[in-house]
């Protein structure tokens, strides 16, 4: 008997997040939220981010929090590569790329016309 896996396994890097999955995520927000509730080590808690990986505990329970609140902070640009190291997804930015619509081919395509 073959057990289905919830995320396409990579070692060496963060593994990729089925589509369906994120088929129903509105907000950067909530493709936060998805990263974080798919992190392959889910012993992993809020207060481990702050000491093991330099993160803010009150900033990242802000990332978290479902209320959306305009006071609540969101995850900066540039520490999105390093909270999805952590948690082992690209579920943000296949969002953000999904958002655009652009696919893996089409990067692949501009990058070959660049050559």
């Amino acid at each position: 008997m073959q057990h289905t896996l919830p995320l396409l396994g990579r070692i060496d890097a963060p593994s990729v997040v089925p589509p369906s999955l994120l088929k129903h995520i509105r907000c950067y927000r909530a493709a936060v939220r998805l990263c974080w509730a798919l992190r392959r080590a889910k012993g992993l808690r809020v207060s481990d981010l702050g000491r093991d990986h330099g993160f803010t505990r009150q900033h990242v329970s802000d990332y978290l929090n479902d209320d959306d609140l305009p006071t609540r902070r969101s995850l900066p640009a540039e520490q999105i590569h390093l909270f999805e190291d952590v948690c082992g997804n690209t579920a943000i930015t296949q969002w953000l790329a999904g958002r655009h619509r652009f696919t893996l081919l089409e990067e692949l395509q501009a990058e070959r016309a660049l050559a």
